[in-house]
C-alpha cells in the first residue's frame, strides 16, 4: 500500500525537486516505509510551486524493474575519441509495478559504444561548422542528451526519468546542410542494427524526457525532431528542449505526464494546426501550454511546404550573421525573449496588468511583427 509520508517532524519533509524549498516536500512511501524515487511526491507550497509527481504517475512511467543508467563523472575524455565525460552504469528501480505491461530497455553498454567518434558524425560536423567558436557548448549538449555515433548515423536515445534507455533512433544527415537524408536506409534504430531482440516492446517517451528531473525548475519546449531539440538546447539552455519524433505522437495524455510545467510547443510549419488543437485541449485540462506562431507567421509558402521549423529559422539567422560565430551571439535577441515572455506573463497575472515591453518578442503571438522588424532585432549584435 502506497501513501504520502505522515508528518513526523522536519526529517519527514524533504527538499522539493522543483522549487528547492527545504522541509516542504512530502514523499510517497510503501507499507515498509521505503521511499519511491526522489522526485515522487507533492510540494506543500501549492500556490507558489505546485509540484506534483504522484505514485500513480511514477508507475505509469516506470512499469517494471528494468536496468537503467545514471550520470557519473568519468576520468575525462580522450582527445582523439571525443567520448563523453559521463559514464553509464546500472541501477535498479525499487518498486513492484502496478500494471501488467512489461517494456524492453536497451542495456547501457550498447549505448556507451556510440558515445564518441564525433569526427565521423555528420550532424556534429554540421554544428561545429555552423558555430566554429562554440565547441564547448556543442560538447556539453551532446553529453546532456547522450547523442552518439553509429556507422555513419547519429544516434538519438530516448531515456525516461529513471534513466532507462527506451529507444535509440539512428538518422543520417547531410554534413553541409544539416538536413536529414531521406530514402531507404537513412533512418534505423540501434535495436534493429544490433539485433537485440525481435518484437522489442518499446516504452514511448519524449527525446530529452530524462532532463525533466535534472532540471525540475525549467520551462519545457517541445519540437518535432531530435535535431530541433539539440539546436534549441544550444540556443536556449534556460528551457528543457524535448522532441516527439513525429507530429502525430503529441497528445494531451503525454503532456499531462509532464506535470505542472510551463510548456511551449514549437510545431513544424506543416504541423501547426494539429498541435494548436492539442494545446487547446490541454488548456481545457488545466495545463499551462502555449503554441509558438513564429514559423506559422514568418515562414514563406515554400518553406511551409518543406516543413520549416524552429531549427531551420535559427540556422538561417546564424548564417545571415557569419561574423558572429558563437551560439549566444547569433540568437540572443531572437530566442531569449521566450523566457522573458514567460516571466512577464507571470508578472501580469500577479499585478493584473496587460503590458508587454516593446522590445520583447512574444513567441506565442508574434503576428504583430513583420519580417523587417525581426531582422532588425537580430542584427543588433
Amino acid at each position: 500500500m502506497l501513501s504520502l509520508e505522515k508528518y513526523k517532524g522536519e526529517k519527514s519533509r524533504h527538499i522539493c525537486p522543483s522549487c528547492k524549498s527545504k522541509n516542504d516536500f512530502t514523499r510517497f512511501i510503501d507499507e515498509t516505509g521505503n521511499y519511491l524515487a526522489d522526485e515522487v511526491g507533492i510540494c506543500n507550497r501549492a500556490s507558489k510551486c505546485g509540484y506534483s509527481y504522484t505514485a500513480k504517475q511514477f508507475f505509469v512511467d516506470n512499469p517494471d524493474k528494468k536496468i537503467g543508467l545514471i550520470f557519473g563523472k568519468g576520468k575525462g575524455k580522450s582527445k582523439n575519441s571525443g567520448r563523453s565525460e559521463y559514464w553509464l552504469s546500472h541501477t535498479n528501480a525499487s518498486q513492484t509495478p502496478e500494471t501488467g505491461n512489461t517494456f524492453d530497455y536497451i542495456a547501457p553498454e550498447h549505448l556507451k559504444t556510440t558515445l564518441g567518434n564525433y569526427d565521423r558524425n555528420a550532424f556534429v560536423r554540421f554544428l561545429l561548422n555552423l558555430f566554429p567558436d562554440s565547441d564547448e557548448e556543442i560538447q556539453d549538449i551532446l553529453k546532456t542528451y547522450f547523442v552518439g555515433t553509429y556507422k555513419g548515423y547519429t544516434c538519438f536515445p530516448q531515456i525516461d526519468r529513471q534513466m532507462r534507455i527506451c529507444k535509440a533512433t539512428l538518422i543520417r544527415f547531410d554534413p553541409a546542410s544539416g538536413k536529414r537524408r531521406h530514402g531507404k536506409g537513412n533512418t534505423s534504430s540501434l535495436v534493429s542494427k544490433l539485433r537485440l531482440k525481435e518484437n522489442f516492446n518499446y516504452k514511448q517517451v519524449f527525446f530529452g524526457e530524462h532532463l525533466l528531473t535534472r532540471f525540475a525548475d525549467k520551462p519545457v519546449a517541445i519540437v518535432e525532431s531530435q535535431k530541433s531539440a539539440i539546436v534549441g538546447g544550444l540556443c536556449l539552455p534556460k528551457m528543457v528542449w524535448m522532441a516527439t519524433g513525429s507530429k502525430q505522437w503529441l497528445n494531451v495524455g503525454r503532456l499531462e505526464r509532464l506535470g505542472n510545467r510551463k510548456i511551449m510547443l514549437f510545431p513544424d510549419a506543416d504541423g501547426y494546426d494539429r498541435w494548436k488543437g492539442v494545446a487547446t485541449d490541454a488548456q481545457r485540462q488545466g495545463l499551462d501550454v502555449k503554441v509558438s506562431t513564429l514559423i506559422e507567421t514568418l515562414a514563406t509558402e515554400e518553406e511551409k511546404s518543406d516543413g520549416f521549423d524552429i531549427a531551420d529559422y535559427l540556422i538561417r539567422q546564424a548564417r545571415s550573421n557569419p561574423i558572429e560565430t558563437k551560439v549566444e551571439q547569433v540568437v540572443e535577441q531572437v530566442v531569449e525573449p521566450i523566457v522573458e515572455q514567460v516571466k512577464q506573463s507571470e508578472a501580469r497575472v500577479e499585478q493584473s496588468e496587460a503590458r508587454v515591453e516593446p522590445t520583447i518578442i512574444d513567441f506565442a503571438n508574434p503576428c504583430t511583427l513583420d519580417q523587417a522588424t525581426v531582422d532588425a532585432l537580430c542584427n543588433r549584435f
